[in-house]
């Protein structure tokens, strides 16, 4: 019997389990390759805050160790971060390697997230309960729980844009706080409801839109997003008083009809959950219309000349540094799929499962690409980006699929 299958037959220390998390016990049941190492032998680092550890066996998987003994395959990342200086290239355990275990204090199904980088964690907020970052000379950002709204303040009144209803107070306050000059007219980012489903509140003014964004509203039939009075396909000009704003539409990306609204004398640009300052994207960005738009969309942002930049979402204002940042992330993901695809047979995937069910044996495939995936990017991007481990399996997914259906040349 080889030392590995030995270790298996090995009884798992009870103090061990208990301080480990009282609902593993059924899992190290069954697998006993669990131990409680005493302080003479100094084999468990403090670092994973428990002591447990497991030895792995031939054929061992970071995802299948997960799902035996924290209660969800999805746990393997935890099982990556606290052992990632031992692990080797492929990112998978050797035959005899001693892997440290997360603690698991509410039971097995819970699932322990990566810390966020400094650059992630939420800002301060003032007394009154929001940010207001100003920009330039008359541009400011507005954000509350995660969200952001802009307005510009010029001689002949003011322009916000998008108008989420968890700003409903703090935008209107904030606006106040600046200016007693009206609001004129409102911009509306994209269509979605969590940015501009307060917009009917500022009343009777301007509203402005890409063509697709009307066409969405219209169809959504939401009091709360009246129609735009002005639309326009690729740009569009408002110059108000003193002060100017560029509008324009890079083609579909995390929706279609989703713009840049550029603030050429403050040097700053606003489109909304595209980069996420300090944080890897969101699911799927937000349910993305175009995931090669993603990628074209950030190559314009790059090539801007901007100090500011607006996100919509998350704790701070971005610099071009974290515009340069996220395209860097998503063209990580966009290639190692890529290779993962190109490295993928299919064809065995299919053999698993009922013959016809295509869907299940193409669910196989693409979960197959994504474990090929995630080691790539954990090893680069955690601890950079904030989140990383929590929607990367999904992205590449999204992005598996894309390069198969949408098989963009350009990227």
């Amino acid at each position: 019997m080889c030392e590995a299958e030995q270790h298996n037959h090995q009884s798992p220390s009870r103090r061990g389990i208990l301080r480990w998390g009282a609902a593993a016990l059924p899992a190290a049941a069954g697998v006993t390759a669990l131990a409680w190492p005493t302080q003479a032998n100094g084999t468990a680092s403090a670092a994973a805050g428990s002591g447990a550890y497991y030895k792995a066996g031939r054929g061992d998987t970071l995802r299948g160790i997960a799902g035996r003994f924290l209660g969800s395959e999805q746990r393997w990342t935890e099982l990556y971060r606290l052992n990632r200086q031992v692990l080797d290239k492929s990112g998978e355990p050797r035959p005899g390697q001693r892997l440290e275990l997360p603690e698991s204090p509410d039971g097995a199904t819970t699932r322990n997230f990566a810390p966020l980088p400094a650059t992630a964690k939420p800002l301060s907020v003032p007394p009154e309960g929001y940010r207001l970052d100003r920009i330039g000379d008359a541009f400011y950002a507005v954000t509350a729980g995660g969200t952001q709204a802009a307005f510009l303040v010029t001689s002949a009144g003011v322009v916000v844009i998008d108008a989420p209803p968890s700003l409903a107070e703090a935008l209107p306050a904030a606006i106040r706080r600046v200016t007693s000059r009206k609001v004129t007219h409102l911009v509306y980012s994209h269509d979605h409801a969590d940015h501009t489903a307060n917009a009917s509140a500022f009343g009777d003014v301007i509203r402005i839109a890409h063509t697709a964004t009307a066409e969405r509203i219209k169809a959504n039939q939401d009091p709360g997003r009246p129609m735009p009075t002005v639309t326009f396909d690729d740009r569009y000009r408002l110059d108000l008083g003193d002060q100017q704003l560029l509008l324009s539409y890079p083609g579909a990306n995390h929706e279609a009809g989703n713009i840049l609204i550029h603030a050429p004398r403050q040097r700053a640009a606003m489109m909304v959950d595209l980069v996420m300052p300090g944080w890897a994207p969101f699911r799927a960005w937000g349910t993305a219309d175009s995931v090669p738009g993603v990628l074209r969309a950030h190559d314009e942002l790059a090539r801007m000349d901007l100090d500011t930049y607006v996100g919509g979402h998350v704790h701070r204002l971005g610099t071009m540094e974290d515009i340069k940042v996220s395209r860097e992330f998503v063209r990580d993901l966009w290639e190692a799929t890529g290779k993962a695809i190109a490295a993928t047979d299919m064809a065995p995937y299919f053999g698993k499962v009922e013959p016809g069910n295509n869907w299940a044996g193409f669910d196989l495939y693409l979960q197959a690409v994504a474990d090929k995936v995630e080691p790539v990017i954990y090893r680069k991007w955690l601890g950079r980006l904030g989140a990383v481990d929590v929607f990367t399996r999904e992205n590449a997914l999204t992005v598996a699929l894309s390069q198969i259906v949408d098989a963009p040349r350009d990227l």
